[in-house]
């Protein structure tokens, strides 16, 4: 039922099998990436698989010109079916199944099928004696298919196309389908069991009805696991996601991750040297092999290369398929940045001025800055020497849309709602009028006014991130420098005697409590102390290139050389060196607001 055309082979036979059963990329605009799903069509009834989300999912668009003389979908209450009625005997009066009549036949008006949709199946009545066929184009959604349990489910799945396994074969490691009844559809609408299944292929972008026992979670030959969602959407500040690959199989399983046609999202893998441990980030080559022993899982680290991006969104469509025909759509893409959205209100005209200029790394950093070497103070040194155990300190930094840098301690992400209006095309609709937006909070008394964005023993909550790791009077503190490879930013942090922070003063300690015997006078018992913090940026990661840099590197991590001196804390200065390292977990460029 289906055929393809392959824009690009690979020299492997199994691979440039493992990439037909649709076409190559296309795109409407710059970018964006989908494929093509032809489906042939012959006299009589067909029963169909659609693999892909169409673009334009209008049924009357798509059958245009085509003399069908009905399509059906069956959507029930309850998911499958207990018994098979075949489609000659009419199912226009069956609870369960919508159809589409088109014009200008007279059962026209009782049309309520209005859309074709991914993963789904579909029966078609073609008249004429003529072959026909439809093309759509559009996105692969990768959602779980659900089981009806002890009954019949109309489906299919996406094959190789002239390398389909059979019946058998493929549902050779499901027990809840080994042996069960098949049903497949003759062009005289009548549904016919197969009879042979380890003889008998099934075929790509065909649907049939499968019979299963009891429960079951199967997923074909292939069982692939995304993180989150119907797509790996690389969005904000994300760079890696994982795919993991399982092989349920009791034999090796070689399995091909395919980019359909070609390199269209830059991207990278992460490898590992299993003898040294030793992580690097080539780049995803078009076609990737890998092979799976029996009950493997494989997790498949893969970033977007934000740096290498030639427009504001890419995407990449992966066909990964296996040497017996199977096959999984997922589709990928990601944003060079996650769209900055203003506040309303005089602040945002004036913001609104710079939003064309906005600086590429407004957002809030976190990350962490590890110490690697720490003067004698005893001593009077003033070169820091290497320390037994690198230790971490977490690091916060705010850069807002003009590339003004604060060192945060407390930022809570909570969500502004939206507003609506009356449509002025259409008084009974409402539409947006300023849309919801993230917003950052250093203020705690800002929180009640925003919703949540997270759930926490069942109650809506904001994402909080803090760091013990230094402290200052006020929410924040204004840094000297350029957030960017090449510059540096620092600043100088006092705590003076009466912080509660500060590593001399003891609220319960007569001796350290600012007080004096009588605890009722201040007496200083306490010193202050200085913190002079400098932060480096590289162009590369501190341990290239030993160690290479991580997809996002520049973009949306960054990082260099740490250093800093305390003075008050010893009565000589101590001076201390390392590296940090920064992530953006969010774009938002204005705080409080």
């Amino acid at each position: 039922m289906i055929q393809s055309s392959i824009k690009t082979f690979n020299p492997f036979i199994f691979v440039g099998l493992m990439v037909l059963g649709l076409t190559g990329i296309s795109s409407g605009r710059a970018g964006v990436a989908t494929i093509t799903q032809t489906i042939n069509l012959q006299p009589g009834w067909n029963a169909v698989y659609v693999e892909i989300e169409p673009q334009n999912n209008d049924i009357e668009t798509i059958f245009s010109g085509v003399p069908v003389a009905s399509v059906w979908r069956w959507i029930p209450e309850k998911l499958g079916s207990d018994f098979l009625v075949n489609p000659a005997e009419g199912l226009m009066n069956l609870e369960g199944w919508f159809g589409y009549f088109p014009e200008p036949k007279p059962e026209a008006f009782l049309s309520n099928l209005y859309t074709l949709s991914a993963n789904t199946a579909y029966l078609i009545k073609l008249e004429g004696s003529v072959a026909k066929s439809i093309s759509l184009t559009g996105k692969p959604v990768y959602v779980k298919k659900k089981w009806r349990t002890n009954g019949f489910t109309l489906t299919g799945f996406p094959l190789v196309a002239g390398q389909e396994p059979s019946f058998g074969d493929f549902f050779a490691n499901s027990t809840a389908h080994q042996g069960q009844p098949v049903y497949k559809l003759n062009p005289q609408g009548v549904w016919e069991a197969v009879q042979e299944p380890y003889l008998e292929r099934m075929k790509s972008g065909e649907a049939y009805w499968f019979y299963t026992h009891g429960t079951s979670r199967y997923q074909g030959m292939i069982n692939a696991t995304i993180e989150q969602g119907e797509s790996m959407e690389y969005r904000g500040a994300f760079t890696e996601m994982d795919l993991v690959l399982s092989n349920l199989s009791d034999v090796t399983n070689f399995v091909s991750l395919n980019r359909m046609g070609g390199s269209t999202l830059p991207m990278k893998f992460l490898n590992v040297d299993l003898e040294t441990g030793e992580k690097a980030w080539p780049d995803l080559p078009v076609t990737k092999v890998y092979e799976l022993q029996p009950g493997e899982d494989l997790v498949v680290t893969l970033a977007v290369n934000r740096l290498a991006f030639s427009e504001q969104r890419m995407e990449q469509v992966f066909s990964i398929t296996n040497e017996q025909g199977a096959k999984v759509l997922i589709h990928a893409g990601g944003n060079t940045l996650q769209p900055l959205v203003l506040p309303t209100g005089t602040y945002q005209n004036d913001t609104l001025k710079l939003s064309s200029n906005q600086n590429s790394y407004a957002g809030l950093w976190v990350g962490t800055a590890r110490v690697r070497a720490v003067s004698q103070a005893q001593n009077g040194g003033v070169n820091p020497l290497p320390v037994g155990n690198p230790f971490p300190v977490r690091v916060m930094m705010h850069v807002d849309a003009t590339g003004r840098v604060k060192l945060v301690k407390n930022v809570v992400q909570m969500w502004q709602d939206g507003t609506y209006r009356v449509s002025p095309k259409d008084p009974t609709l409402f539409e947006v009028d300023e849309p919801g937006r993230y917003v950052l909070l250093t203020r705690d008394e800002l929180i009640p006014n925003y919703s949540g964005i997270t759930k926490r023993s069942g109650q809506s909550a904001g994402i909080r991130y803090s760091t013990v790791a230094y402290d200052f009077n006020g929410d924040d503190i204004e840094m000297n420098g350029e957030f960017q490879p090449g510059n540096q930013v620092n600043v100088s942090l006092l705590i003076d005697p009466n912080m509660p922070t500060n590593p001399f003063r003891h609220k319960f300690h007569p001796d350290h409590d600012n007080l004096d015997a009588q605890f009722l006078n201040y007496k200083q018992e306490a010193f202050q102390v200085t913190r002079e913090m400098e932060f480096l940026f590289t162009s590369n990661n501190p341990q290239y290139p030993d160690v290479a840099d991580p997809p996002g590197w520049g973009v949306s991590i960054m990082g260099g050389t740490f250093r800093e001196t305390l003075t008050g804390l010893h009565k000589n200065a101590i001076f201390v060196s390392g590296d940090f390292r920064l992530t953006q977990v969010s774009s938002t460029a204005i705080l409080n607001q």
